[in-house]
């Protein structure tokens, strides 16, 4: 041990504490002398270090005094006279106590400073001599009693290094003393208010508040402060570690005899002492079964005896007995004796929280609750471990035992039947009974768990039903913690009862926030009596509600039955609660309650395990998702589908029970609308859209748990283990955002971690240029999408919400399954679809193949949910070439457009897409067949209504201008519906001015005036724009050459033309007669327009004749206070005189026409 130096801080003589300062005074006198080299006087520290030195201790302090009255400090004298160790002597230091006695001896904070003032202040009284006297005596008895203290804890310090010299034994625990305690203590409570965790400090101090800590001689050492926790853990390393010198060697035994042996010696010792604990475990269960039988019998008689002025401590519905000593708050000042100990100690209670102190005698036999003195100090006779004291500051945190058994219910065990992680069980519950955290009574109600029960429960239950009847209804909400609390803690069932129905029906009409707050008291009820009590008397409450007349209280009971679900056994869940819920489903009309009941069912089937009720689940799902209500629509989608799909994947029905009942569905859906088609000969399907939507939205919420159930069965599952511990993090972000938080990727696989791992396992299990598939993989490939295929060829363009879904759909299975698998398993499935030979691999050769699934939904559902999924350079380049093919293939044999103007709806609702699908248009516009360039202009009109003002005059206008110049009159018509949408949809003055001189250019150039489909594109365009337009354009160019259109007709020879004609006529009238025209244009174009229109109808379509002539009669009862006396009012049978009116509207086309010069009208701006 001599060559070892001492490590212990605490035990340093004054030998080492000379050399610490003496090697301190060296360090700062080098350094003050490397300061002050200019000057060779002595510094004020280095004056300090020598008065110390010298033990000129009273110069020292009169030198730091007036320091500290100049404003300066010096801090070697600042450490030196606060620290109390510099001025205490041992016995054995001073010798015999005959020595004279000086005050230079006391501490720095006894100095009597008034005596050594210069002034003299004074003689002393006699009476401070003497108590100084008395002072000095405790002070040289303390110094004895720390001497000795220190003395010993170095001796046995001292025989424990001895005994265990050259061994040192890290990691094993040392039994630590008191005394060393207190120093750590002192140490750490240091070291944490120097780092600033003041909170911690106090806390720390609080739970050692029979020490001092902030005066050091409170440990009990009678030597200096030691250093800082920090310094001490620095200087550790510097410390020499004795190693014990070790030797290999071997020798032959009987390994397996040995070992045998040793095991049967273990076996034999571990059977002794189980037997041992068995027979001591029996003994105290006869003894508790004894004492428990005492306690009841005493309890019984307590009831008894009991009258209205004595104070209850113990009742049969709050377990007691099962406290332990860390479950109760005893606040006492000193330890309980235990049972068998002296039963007359007195306890010192002290206060909690400023709560009221009581003084109890404490008797550890004692098991009844007597009856004491009414005053403030009472004397009771109860069990030392049966008082409790609460603290309701606490009262959430100290839950009754009652509370701690059924708060497993939150956390159900494993073996219960499910494996829900707890992050989709959490999500469950938070998003189906989410309570406001800021309302002040949903936090009263929620403190009432773990509360106690005592006189004024009784009062509380006598009382209250007398208190609600006189309660304004909106503020009844005010008395639920009162209820709820009564109702939990009172003994009588009968009372409890009679509690719970005034909760019921405390509320006439609850709105949502009040049954917040009656949910939140009903799962306060349920953590603190527990799953007996809350089927004995909650239940029954909620049975009693389920056909109340108003349906807040019905929703009130749908809710109920959510809420309380995760307290409940199982069996109750599978059987009561579900055909509660089942009956209310079915009967209730009220599209609020059957929400709320969706609701609960979802979060039942989150804790039902009988599995015989899956298939009724699926009947209440099916039956929730064809209801007539879209918020029960919705919160089956949202809330009970997830749950159902999260036990159908546990089950391992996910794929081939639920998501193919849902295929099935839209299976059935098309097979019968094309079967209705072909018997009705009719040109669209007629699907069943609500139904097919709903069916469609479903599929898409179970895409979730499909992808995560593909991803979790893979082969690669025994590597998952290695891939957590060294994740690679996977862009969560390219996953689709979920509708609800149930179907967030995140919550169905467990975390974020699990998903990064199972995904990166899986893309590059299948990125492999050849991998082992799977079953469930092998579903999706070969089972879902060829299904999901045949749905699409099936499902017609008509119905743009059905085409949206479809594409929908398959973008939210290419991002979620990713592009690696849409590469290799998705994108085959289309091109096998859309080119006709086995020869194409990519998109090339449409033009020679000309495929009826080309005009079908596959077009745009490739185009707006597969290729667009994904926004490389690489697939952005990949969907311009598929819409460039298209676009030639239909045009080239003159297929309908449908599908790519479909395709083209769906992709211009992104803004990102509006370049490429310009880019798309712009090279139709150039193309060298004119059956292209027709079909690019038809197409601009889309693009028109779904780009901004500054592409549409920087890209499309400028496209329309060349198509409008284009040799082929085919082309320059295709341009009028485009034409017709910029009017509706641009308010650029200068671009509408070019369109209106366009449009007078279709109406009065004799080109035009004998192509039948320039004049029916351009009736049905006027027609559209009409109401929507300028009223000087509506005036000055719609009407008048209307008028003229409906004139010309009238001398049609061939009928079918003028059929048409008059079809279009009369559609375009009925849409401007809900504008504002004024009299004289109404005289002058409206009523000869609808006179010849008149005229037209009486030949071709007579069933019309009579709404243009009321029309007429209309027009006319306006303006006839306005006609001169030459003019005949007429009747609507009369007929107009042809040369008046062809003489007057082309008046009219003069006088628009001059209005403009047309010479540089289409001259681009520079």
């Amino acid at each position: 041990m001599a060559d070892v130096p001492n490590t212990n801080p605490f035990l340093d003589d004054e030998d080492d504490e000379n050399t610490v300062v003496a090697a301190t005074e060296v360090v700062n006198t080098e350094l003050q002398d490397a300061k002050t080299s200019e000057h060779h006087e002595l510094s004020l520290d280095s004056l300090a270090a020598s008065l110390l030195k010298e033990n000129f201790v009273l110069t020292a302090l009169e030198f730091h005094t007036e320091l500290l009255e100049t404003g300066r400090e010096i801090p070697r004298l600042r450490d030196y006279f606060s620290n109390p160790g510099n001025f205490e002597r041992t016995k054995d230091e001073f010798g015999t106590s005959s020595l004279h006695r000086t005050s230079s001896i006391q501490t720095f904070d006894s100095l009597d400073f008034a005596r050594y003032s210069d002034d003299g202040g004074g003689q002393v009284d006699e009476r401070v001599a003497v108590l100084e006297f008395e002072l000095r005596k405790a002070q040289d008895s303390i110094k004895s009693l720390r001497a000795s203290l220190t003395k010993e804890a170095e001796n046995e310090l001292g025989s424990t290094e001895q005994v265990n010299e050259g061994v040192v034994t890290l990691g094993q625990e040392e039994a630590i003393k008191p005394l060393e305690k207190r120093a750590i203590n002192f140490l750490i409570n240091e070291f944490l208010l120097q780092q600033n965790y003041k909170l911690t400090a106090v806390t720390f101090s609080e739970e050692n508040e029979e020490q001092d800590f902030e005066d050091w001689d409170d440990v009990g050492l009678n030597m200096a402060r030691p250093p800082s926790l920090l310094h001490l853990y620095k200087d550790y390393g510097s410390h020499v570690v004795p190693q014990t010198e070790t030797k290999d060697s071997s020798c032959q035994v009987d390994l397996d005899l040995e070992e045998n042996q040793r095991r049967e010696e273990e076996w034999n010792d571990l059977k002794s002492q189980l037997e041992s604990n068995i027979a001591d475990f029996e003994n105290q269960i006869s003894i508790l079964r004894t004492e428990n039988q005492n306690l009841m019998s005493q309890i019984t008689q307590f009831h008894n005896q009991r009258s209205e002025n004595q104070v209850i401590y113990s009742s049969a519905p709050l377990k007691s007995s099962k406290l332990s000593n860390q479950e109760v708050d005893y606040t006492v000042g000193e330890e309980s004796p235990g049972v068998g100990e002296n039963s007359n100690e007195e306890c010192d209670h002290k206060t909690v929280n400023s709560e009221l102190v009581m003084d109890t005698n404490c008797e550890s036999e004692a098991k009844t609750v007597k009856e004491g003195n009414q005053s403030n100090d009472k004397d009771m006779s109860v069990e030392s471990h049966d008082f409790v004291v609460i603290d309701s500051d606490h009262s959430i945190g100290d839950k009754s035992p009652t509370t701690k058994e059924n708060s497993s219910r939150e956390n159900p065990d494993p073996e219960s039947g499910r494996h829900l992680s707890p992050t989709f069980r959490k999500a469950l519950l938070d998003v189906c009974f989410h309570v406001s955290k800021d309302n002040r009574i949903v936090h009263e109600v929620s403190r009432i768990i773990g509360a106690d029960r005592d006189h004024i429960v009784t009062m509380l239950a006598r009382c209250l039903p007398h208190i609600v009847p006189n309660v304004l209804l909106a503020k009844r909400e005010e008395l639920i913690p009162l209820i709820l609390c009564t109702a939990m803690l009172h003994s009588d069932s009968k009372e409890r009862d009679k509690l719970l129905n005034i909760l019921f029906n405390l509320i006439k009409k609850p709105d949502e926030e009040q049954r917040q707050m009656i949910m939140t008291g009903c799962v306060a009820f349920a953590q603190h009596t527990g799953s007996a009590r809350l089927i004995e008397e909650l239940l029954p409450q909620c049975w009693e509600q389920i056909n109340h007349k108003y349906p807040e209280r019905r929703i009130l009971v749908a809710e109920a039955c959510g809420a309380l679900a995760s307290y409940l056994p199982t069996e109750i869940l599978s059987s009561l609660i579900l055909s509660m819920l089942q009956q209310m489903m079915a009967e209730d009309k009220e599209a609020e309650v059957r929400e709320a009941v969706v609701r609960s069912l979802g979060i039942l089937f989150g804790f039902i395990c009988d599995t015989d009720k899956y298939t009724q689940g699926c009947e209440l799902l099916w039956a929730s998702l064809k209801d007539s209500s879209e918020r029960v629509v919705t919160a089956s989608l949202h809330v009970f589908l997830p749950s159902l799909a999260a036990w159908a994947d546990e089950l391992d029905k996910l794929q081939h029970s639920l998501i193919h009942s849902v295929v099935k569905d839209l299976e059935e859906l098309v097979k019968s609308a094309l079967a209705a088609q072909k018997a009705s000969n009719c040109n669209h399907i007629p699907l069943n859209e609500s139904r097919f939507m709903n069916s469609m939205s479903a599929l898409q919420e179970l895409i979730s748990f499909l992808y995560v159930s593909v991803i979790k069965s893979g082969p690669y599952q025994n590597k998952i283990s290695e891939v957590l511990h060294n994740v690679v993090d996977v862009d969560i972000s390219r996953f689709p955002k979920p509708c609800s938080l149930l179907t967030d990727l995140k919550v169905v696989c467990g975390d974020k971690d699990q998903l990064s791992a199972f995904v990166h396992l899986f893309e590059h299990h299948i990125g492999q240029e050849w991998f082992e598939p799977w079953d469930s993989f092998n579903w999706v490939v070969n089972n879902l999408i060829p299904r999901l295929l045949e749905v699409v060829l099936g499902a017609g363009l008509v119905l743009p919400k059905i085409v949206n879904s479809l594409c929908r759909c398959f973008f939210l299975l290419s991002r979620t399954f990713g592009k690696v698998f849409v590469e290799k398993r998705m994108r085959p499935k289309f091109i096998e679809l859309l080119v006709s030979t086995d020869e194409h691999t990519d998109h090339r050769g449409y033009a020679a193949a000309k495929q009826t699934s080309v005009t079908t939904c596959i077009v745009p559902v490739y185009a707006a949910g597969v290729l667009s999924a994904f926004n490389s350079e690489e697939d952005r380049q990949q969907l311009i070439q598929f819409l460039q093919e298209i676009l030639c293939t239909l045009s080239m044999y003159q297929a309908p457009l449908d599908s790519l103007k479909a395709a083209f709806t769906e992709l211009s609702a992104n803004p990102s897409n509006h370049e490429l699908l310009l880019t798309v248009l712009w090279d139709g516009v150039v193309h060298s067949s004119p059956q292209v360039r027709a079909s690019a202009a038809r197409l601009f009109e889309l693009m028109v209504k779904g780009v901004g003002e500054n592409l549409i005059s920087t890209r499309v206008f400028p496209a329309l201008v060349t198509l409008g110049t284009d040799a082929e009159i085919n082309v320059r018509t295709a341009t009028i519906p485009a034409l017709g949408a910029i009017i509706e949809n641009v308010s650029l003055v200068d671009m509408l001015d070019r369109v209106y001189m366009q449009f007078v250019t279709f109406m009065d150039d004799p080109v035009y005036r004998n192509e039948h489909e320039v004049i029916i594109e351009l009736i049905r365009t006027l027609a559209r724009v009409g109401p929507n337009a300028e009223p000087r354009f509506r005036d000055d160019l719609i009407l008048p050459r209307l008028a003229f259109v409906a004139l010309n007709n009238n001398h049609q020879q061939d009928d079918g033309k003028r059929t048409e004609v008059a079809r279009q006529l009369f559609e375009a009238y009925s849409a401007l007669s809900c504008c504002f025209i004024n009299d004289q244009l109404v005289q002058e174009a409206m009523l000869p327009g609808l006179r010849c229109l008149k005229q037209d109808m009486a030949a071709v379509a007579p069933e019309r004749e009579e709404v243009v002539n009321s029309i007429i009669k209309d027009y006319e009862t306006k303006v006839e206070g306005l006609r001169s006396g030459n003019f005949s009012s007429g009747h609507g049978g009369s007929t107009p005189n042809s040369e008046d009116v062809k003489s007057r509207v082309m008046n009219r086309i003069k006088d628009t026409t001059s209005k403009a010069n047309l010479s540089n009208i289409f001259t681009r701006k520079k």
